[in-house]
C-alpha cells in the first residue's frame, strides 16, 4: 500500500512466532488444565496465580499481549482477539462463549468500507470483582470497573463504570451494586 493508508496499517500484523502459534492452539485444544495453563504460558501469555482456563478457550492473534491476574475464572469457548492489549484483574469470572475484541476492521485492504470505517484498535481492560455473563461481547477499546457486572449476551461498546449492571445492545449501565 502506498500512501495516507500506509501510516493506519503499520504494526497491524506483527510476526507471530512459531512457537507463540504451537503453544496457543496446543492450549486450546488440551483437555488438562494444568497443561492449557502450561501451554498459553509459553505461548507468553501471562497468568498469576490460581487462574482456571476452561476448555476451548481460544486466542486469536497474540497471547503475549493477554494478561490474567490472580484467581481469574475463564469459562469454555472464551475467545481472545488480541491484536492489542488485554487486561483481566484479579478475581474475576468470564463465562462460556464471551468474545474480547481489541480490533475490528471491515477488511479494509480488499473492501470499499475500509476507506469509510478505518481499522480499529485499542486494549480492553476488565478490572477486579468482576463477572462477564455468558455470551457478552466487549469490543475494542472498553473498560469494565471493578465490582461490575456485564450482562449476558450485553455488547460493551463504552466504559462500565465500578459497582454497576450492564445489559443490553449495546450495553447500557440498568443498576447501580
Amino acid at each position: 500500500m502506498t500512501g495516507p493508508e500506509e501510516n493506519v496499517w503499520s504494526g497491524w500484523n506483527e510476526p507471530l512466532t512459531c512457537r507463540e502459534r504451537l503453544c496457543a492452539a496446543l492450549g486450546e485444544l488440551s483437555p488438562f488444565g494444568r497443561c492449557r495453563l502450561r501451554f498459553y504460558r509459553w505461548a507468553g501469555m501471562k497468568i498469576g496465580r490460581g487462574v482456571t482456563l476452561g476448555r476451548g478457550v481460544a486466542v486469536a492473534c497474540y497471547p503475549r499481549k493477554i494478561t490474567l491476574e490472580d484467581c481469574v475464572e475463564i469459562q469454555p469457548q472464551v475467545y481472545f482477539l488480541a491484536r492489542d492489549e488485554i487486561r483481566v484483574g484479579r478475581n474475576t469470572a468470564i463465562s462460556p462463549f464471551v468474545k474480547i475484541l481489541t480490533s475490528s476492521n471491515p477488511n479494509a485492504r480488499h473492501n470499499a468500507l475500509g476507506g469509510i470505517f478505518p481499522p480499529v484498535r485499542k486494549p480492553v481492560t476488565i478490572r477486579e470483582n468482576c463477572w462477564i455473563g455468558t455470551g457478552a461481547i466487549l469490543l475494542p477499546g472498553v473498560t469494565v470497573g471493578p465490582m461490575s457486572v456485564v450482562a449476558a449476551g450485553a455488547v460493551v461498546t463504552r466504559d462500565v463504570p465500578e459497582r454497576c449492571v450492564a445489559a443490553g445492545v449495546p450495553a447500557r449501565t440498568i443498576r447501580r451494586i
